[in-house]
């Protein structure tokens, strides 16, 4: 039902028709924000180039032939705009066809990467919501946000031992949903949790 939704909504975005650009901002737009934030560690900066990326594939619509592409395009385009937004010498000038066909492959992973991790993200943030709420915040500033155990004990005012029972409490109850639901978003979850304590 969602294929032939989101196919529908393609077609609506080819013909120039805001709705279909406006679905893909709502299907997408806070995995990209999030892509664009891991990159950047700026949310305003984040907003406005996950903006204009939408912007760019307004202006190149007619071009979309599949949801997988405008999704690969939008990816792309971020990761770009982020690169350039923090100054890196990210982009290499290539005069070498075999180096450029590499870097091809090696960008087209990249980016499946991203998608993958991005929406390993949301399904973990919507697993949140079923916490207590205590837990799903600890986590979310831990592991989301990136801070460090003084840092959540200011933001939340706590001490911390709860943040550390809260965290382990968190991290325990989404191993056991992701276990039950589904052994390879176990396995991707574990890996997320192993990642991001380093």
């Amino acid at each position: 039902m969602q294929l032939l939704e989101s196919r529908k909504y393609l077609d609506m975005l080819r013909a120039g028709e805001e709705d279909g650009l406006l679905f893909f901002m709502l299907q997408y737009g806070e995995q990209l924000r999030f892509f664009a934030y891991k990159i950047t560690k700026n949310r305003e900066a984040s907003e406005e180039i996950v903006s204009e990326s939408f912007y760019k594939l307004w202006q190149g619509r007619e071009k979309a032939v599949s949801v997988e592409a405008i999704k690969s395009f939008l990816y792309l385009t971020i990761r770009n705009a982020c690169y350039n937004h923090i100054g890196s010498s990210y982009h290499k000038t290539v005069d070498l066809r075999e180096e450029l066909l590499g870097d091809m492959v090696e960008t087209r992973t990249d980016i499946l990467t991203h998608i993958i991790y991005t929406e390993l993200i949301d399904q973990i943030v919507a697993e949140l919501d079923t916490l207590p709420t205590q837990q799903a915040e600890v986590f979310r500033l831990s592991y989301l946000e990136g801070l460090g155990t003084l840092e959540i004990c200011e933001t939340l005012g706590t001490t911390a031992s709860n943040v550390y029972f809260a965290r382990s409490k968190a991290l325990s109850a989404l191993r056991l949903i992701f276990k039950e639901k589904d052994i390879s978003f176990y396995t991707a979850f574990l890996v997320f949790t192993f990642l991001t304590n380093f």
